[in-house]
């Protein structure tokens, strides 16, 4: 229970923060010993952090979707952008996913993905609307833009490089309002994160089907659903506390994403990283 908590609130913080979840979940399992937690704990925790997005954004992802329902021309194209930046993304994740997969059995190279991060989160104060440009109000999104920010949203399926912070990185350096880019980040991620927990909740009900005469046909397969994991009310806690504290870190993100802090944030991964390749083996 007490671990359950710890990556929960791990992932609650991390989904949003700019310090990437995926990057500290991995770390997280391999402090904690909890390489046996499986799958399905992973797929819950992310349900837990994408329904905090729904509750802080609620009005924007409302306006949008009435305006789409009643023709509105700014919010098709707000919906546009977003489905526009997922193509990239799904194409990266899906064509790189086998690649993907195994960095996450590599805790050393998430602490040089999170050294590349704090990077990114360092530079970007010199991006046309970063904290040395605290009057520029940016420009608007446009059709490059939005296929620009989902290709780096796509590259950031990296375990330990943050999604929010590459994506609003890359759009402060593309001169993009703050809030804008803060909002645009984390409303394009709702494709991105529930489609990938989709993958793996249909890969995790394959499992729960697998069977000796289909392990036998197919043992890597098998292999993979040994530590699948199943419900328990260890993970209902850590999808509840994932819950609670991406809603805290999503509001306090865009308070310090507005201020044109964002690259604060980089002192921590860059300790992060440094941290975990001197005491990782």
């Amino acid at each position: 229970m007490f671990e359950s908590i710890i990556l929960g609130l791990l992932q609650g913080l991390a989904e949003f923060l700019p310090i990437s979840s995926s990057g500290h979940l991995v770390l997280g399992h391999e402090l904690l010993g909890m390489n046996e937690a499986g799958m399905f704990f992973d797929i819950m925790l992310h349900a837990g952090t994408l329904l905090s997005i729904f509750v802080v954004f609620h009005k924007k992802i409302t306006d949008i979707i009435v305006g789409c329902l009643r023709r509105d021309r700014d919010q098709l194209r707000e919906a546009g952008y977003i489905i526009l930046a997922s193509i990239p993304t799904a194409l990266i994740g899906l064509g790189f996913k086998d690649a993907l997969e195994s960095l996450f059995e590599n805790p050393r190279a998430v602490c040089v993905a999170e050294l590349f991060t704090g990077l990114l989160l360092f530079t970007s104060q010199w991006g046309p609307t970063g904290a040395k440009h605290p009057d520029n109000e940016g420009i608007k999104m446009n059709w490059w833009r939005a296929l620009v920010t989902g290709t780096v949203q796509g590259i950031a399926c990296i375990p330990g490089i943050s999604r929010s912070g590459s994506t609003i990185s890359a759009m402060m350096f593309m001169g993009v309002n703050r809030k804008y880019a803060g909002e645009f980040s984390f409303l394009m991620s709702i494709p991105a994160v529930g489609g990938a927990a989709l993958l793996d909740c249909i890969k995790w009900i394959k499992c729960q089907t697998m069977t000796p005469e289909k392990a036998l046909l197919n043992p890597e397969k098998a292999l993979k659903c040994v530590d699948a994991g199943g419900f328990t009310p260890e993970l209902l806690v850590g999808m509840i506390v994932a819950f609670i504290f991406g809603i805290i870190a999503l509001k306090w993100l865009m308070n310090f994403v507005q201020k044109g802090k964002f690259q604060h944030f980089a002192w921590y991964v860059w300790a992060v990283g440094i941290l975990g390749l001197i005491f990782l083996k």
